[in-house]
């Protein structure tokens, strides 16, 4: 089996390593979905829209998005706003059929774009959103305080007469700003991006967007401003490259702890963030407790998280033989692309007798503790090795970072360092993955299916010792 996506425990622990050195509208319903009709700077974030949401953002003083909620049913098309075909050429609407009003003046549209991607797609139970934008691009620019209404005469794009409206506020949040959402260290580099992909027009253009302020939440006060400069992406081997429009936002000279935003004249704001000396400490202990939330072999447990579970997968894995159908039709799977892929130089690994280093201990393993790779509950000894890797190469060379003991873990005050405590977690596990040749069994699997995806850990499956890597 290839394990090419990146985990997010390798993905979490890298993270980790790297900070604790700085630790020393078309629904004419208005009750769907009215929390993404709220004023946008009032809405729920962290709600999912329903399919009929809609809602109108001025993205900058020329430009508005048009927002639709849609779906479909299988092996059909979007039910509205299907303006792309099977072949992905877009029919987009003419500009005409456009209305816009800037403070109940008609403006016109000079050109139309679009842009959709699926918005949410649950595994078990259907329930595809789609998340559509048309872009709508203005003649002339909005006044700041403005009210935009947009309305379609003709009633083809949405039904009866429903009107977008929004106003051009000048602290409006703004999708095109984009800040860490995590916080910045005082004394650290502190930048922000601004940039926005209109989906077929390409991307937001910069006009007349030269400078930016740092605003106080609390007090609404600038309290520093600075240039935007461009900072287009390199690297990019295909045509036309990505994050050519952007700029950047440096105020690392800033340096005085609070709760700030970034505005951009013509824009908006950003969302809210810190600049605090314990920024990097508190997203170090995120990462930590989120490596507890993935600990095999022992229980989720309060005070640590409200996430409870009892200890799980604490039975012996087995040891595959040829009697294990399932596993041979596994092993069949996963290997039957040996062929096209280039990496694959060794004969095919189809079943348990065309392993090049058979197992050679029987029966079952004790293979308890370590952690969950990802989204599921499988162990990988990649993975593995990489993260206790990771943790004591921190420990060893990030000043005083092995010597934290308030990660906030079980094992937090005990006089011994949480890192090596992690990683020791994880070499235990990793030792009882080794077979009495030397060799280690590649991961821990279901022994039935692939994924535990519908139980909680406490209650998975019983499990195998998946076949000795090829090399």
């Amino acid at each position: 089996m290839s394990n090419s996506r990146v985990s997010t425990l390798s993905i979490g622990i890298l993270l980790l390593g790297s900070l604790l050195c700085a630790c020393r509208t078309v629904d004419s319903s208005l009750a769907a979905g009215a929390a993404w009709r709220a004023p946008i700077g009032a809405e729920n974030l962290l709600s999912m829209p329903v399919v009929g949401d809609h809602r109108v953002r001025i993205i900058s003083p020329t430009v508005l998005e048009l927002s639709l909620i849609t779906s479909e049913q299988p092996g059909g098309r979007p039910d509205r706003w299907d303006y792309v075909d099977g072949s992905g050429t877009a029919h987009l609407p003419a500009a005409n059929r456009f209305a816009v009003r800037i403070a109940g003046q008609r403006e016109a549209v000079t050109a139309v774009g679009f842009k959709r991607r699926v918005l949410y797609a649950p595994l078990k139970i259907r329930d595809l959103r789609i998340a559509n934008e048309l872009y709508l691009r203005l003649g002339h620019p909005i006044a700041a305080g403005a009210v935009v209404t947009i309305s379609n005469p003709d009633g083809a794009i949405w039904a009866g007469t429903d009107v977008y409206e929004a106003k051009a506020d000048p602290m409006r949040l703004s999708p095109a700003i984009h800040v860490s959402q995590a916080g910045y260290i005082p004394g650290q580099p502190k930048k922000a991006m601004v940039g926005y992909y209109l989906g077929s027009l390409g991307e937001l253009e910069p006009t007349d967007l030269h400078g930016f302020n740092l605003i106080d939440v609390e007090t609404g006060k600038v309290v520093y401003t600075g240039n935007l400069k461009p900072r287009p992406d390199q690297g990019w081997t295909y045509n036309p490259p990505p994050y050519q429009q952007v700029l950047e936002a440096d105020f690392s000279a800033f340096q005085t702890p609070g709760l700030y935003r970034i505005r951009v004249e013509g824009l908006g704001v950003s969302l809210s963030f810190r600049i605090d000396e314990g920024i990097a400490a508190q997203f170090a202990r995120t990462f930590a407790l989120g490596l507890y939330h993935q600990r095999c072999g022992t229980e989720n447990a309060l005070p640590f998280t409200r996430f409870l579970h009892a200890p799980c997968h604490t039975a012996a894995a087995e040891v595959p033989t040829a009697e294990n159908k399932s596993v041979e039709h596994q092993l069949s799977g996963e290997s039957s692309n040996y062929k096209s892929n280039p990496l694959h130089t060794a004969p095919q690994l189809k079943d348990i007798a065309s392993s090049l280093y058979p197992f050679i201990r029987q029966g079952t393993i004790d293979v308890s503790g370590g952690h969950h790779d990802a989204g599921d509950y499988s162990k990988y000894t990649i993975n593995s090795a990489q993260l206790i890797h990771t943790l004591v190469f921190a420990a060893d060379s990030l000043p005083g970072a092995g010597d934290l003991d308030n990660l906030g873990i079980p094992e937090s005050g005990d006089g011994k360092s949480d890192l090596l405590q992690i990683a020791k977690w994880e070499a235990d596990f990793l030792a009882k993955m080794q077979d009495d040749d030397g060799g280690f069994y590649f991961l821990v699997y279901p022994k039935n299916r692939a994924y535990e995806d519908n139980v909680t850990p406490d209650h998975g499956d019983p499990r195998w010792c998946f076949p000795r890597p090829l090399r």
